[in-house]
């Protein structure tokens, strides 16, 4: 069994490199597109996921402060998706702080060494990333599409 989480984790870590994404996030003050957040998310979940599976309390603490604190988006994709979402651009903007406030949480709970909370946290982060995905996602994606 420990030999399977090895192998496991060095396949991870692998996939995560060779796919161009590292443990270490831009800097906060570098701004980025959509797209690249969401990677970055995405990439940080999985961390998370690990330190969860392996009760790795300091990895799910690490993924939960870069979801926290990854870097803004930049100015060019605030006034696209202003554009593209008008006025529903503030459920944009809750979905977003739910996952941000919601990852703050789960670092506590990680620092805490609290299971049961983290948990909890991370399935409202799934949902609330699920659910902007399917409420914004493929509307983002067309409106990129005729403009390239």
């Amino acid at each position: 069994m420990k030999n399977q989480i090895t192998i496991f984790t060095i396949l991870l870590m692998s996939g995560i490199i060779l796919s161009g994404i590292t443990m270490h996030e831009p800097k906060n003050n570098d701004s980025l597109d959509l797209q690249t957040i969401m990677r970055l998310i995405s990439a940080d979940m999985q961390i998370i996921n690990e330190g969860i599976y392996t009760e790795n309390y300091e990895l799910i603490e690490q993924g939960a402060a870069a979801i926290n604190e990854h870097p803004p988006l930049s100015d060019e994709t605030r006034s696209f998706l202003k554009k593209t979402l008008g006025n529903r651009m503030q459920a944009f903007g809750q979905y977003d702080k739910l996952v941000h406030d919601t990852a703050d949480s789960l670092k506590v709970a990680a620092k805490d060494g609290n299971m049961e909370s983290i948990l909890e946290k991370y399935q409202i982060i799934q949902k609330g990333c699920v659910s902007c995905h399917t409420s914004f996602r493929n509307e983002i994606i067309q409106a990129r599409q005729s403009v390239e």
